[in-house]
């Protein structure tokens, strides 16, 4: 990070990454372009889940090249009369794997029903019963993880 004094600690940056819903997931693809996915997602631990299909550009891209960047923006307001914003953001990079184990699926996608829909926790199975064939895991490990903010 090129502006030392605008890091976030590790607990302020671990806090971001817990309070937003949404990442873009980048990748390489197999042409060597790159490629940028909004997904959303689940913390636990050292790691960053996502779900989503079993193939696609990101499925091809994650087997050519496991390496991934995660970039979640927190809360942002502009402030005219400092010609800036105020914001917050972290940037998550490390290895990624796919998940295609029932039971790891079900389980991460339980977390998933436990955070974005508190209270339904008999309707989340069922959801997750119907896609749990149709679905991947994607398990990031967070090796490098910076945190910054403005204003």
């Amino acid at each position: 990070m090129r502006r030392k004094d605008l890091a976030m600690s590790q607990e302020a940056t671990l806090a971001v990454i817990d309070a937003i819903e949404y990442a873009v997931l980048s990748l390489t693809d197999p042409d060597g372009k790159a490629y940028g996915v909004p997904l959303d997602y689940v913390r636990k631990g050292d790691c960053l889940y996502f779900h989503g299909a079993k193939e696609g550009r990101k499925v091809e891209a994650m087997k050519i090249n496991s390496w991934a960047c995660a970039v979640i923006v927190g809360n942002t307001t502009i402030v005219p009369e400092k010609f800036g914003r105020k914001y917050e953001s972290a940037i998550i990079e490390g290895p990624i794997e796919m998940i295609d184990a029932p039971e790891q699926k079900r389980q991460v996608m339980t977390w998933v029903g436990e955070s974005r829909s508190p209270g339904y926790p008999e309707k989340a199975q069922v959801v997750i019963e119907k896609m749990l064939d149709r679905v991947l895991i994607y398990k990031m490990k967070m090796e490098i993880i910076s945190g910054k903010h403005g204003l």
